[in-house]
């Protein structure tokens, strides 16, 4: 498993799907489209939405990339990557968020893009990654560095063992 393997993996997707938590410590699962710039993910979402309220209240969320079922020899090996990030509202006077902005019209329906991000309630989150892993199949999980770089592979024991209950 290499860097490369990884970034190619991540390329495949236009969403992202996060687990994200309210300032009561509710956890929330959902999904959003995305661009990347280098390894950092931006978001463009609805702050009526529960993800868009728990970011703002909460710092840290977690990204999840799977290999899309249909095309999964494995149920149980299926390929992801997980990755735990820190979240950082971008202001819309930022020369970045214009940036980003442009970004997600090159990706996506420029219009679209350009009517929600003209609303109040529409926010741009930067997602930065801390760590992550990677899972390519069994016996393949990789620790991931907060550049998405592939540290080392993960080993543990399988045990087989017998359940009394």
């Amino acid at each position: 498993m290499t860097t490369i393997e990884v970034q190619e993996f991540l390329e495949i997707f236009q969403t992202l799907t996060m687990a994200s938590l309210s300032a009561e410590g509710s956890v929330h699962a959902s999904t959003a489209p995305y661009v990347r710039i280098e390894n950092d993910f931006f978001i463009l979402i609805s702050t009526i939405a529960q993800h868009g309220r728990n970011l703002l209240a909460t710092d840290r969320v977690s990204l999840l990339f799977v290999e899309d079922e249909s095309g999964c020899m494995q149920p149980f090996a299926r390929k992801r990557v997980t990755i735990e990030a820190i979240v950082l509202e971008i202001n819309k006077e930022e020369e970045l968020y214009r940036q980003v902005i442009e970004r997600f019209k090159a990706h996506f329906d420029a219009e679209l893009v350009n009517s929600l991000s003209s609303m109040g309630d529409f926010h741009l989150f930067q997602l930065s990654p801390q760590s992550g892993s990677a899972v390519m199949g069994f016996g393949q999980a990789y620790r991931l560095d907060s550049n998405l770089e592939v540290m080392t592979q993960i080993m543990g024991q399988h045990q087989k063992g017998h359940h009394n209950g």
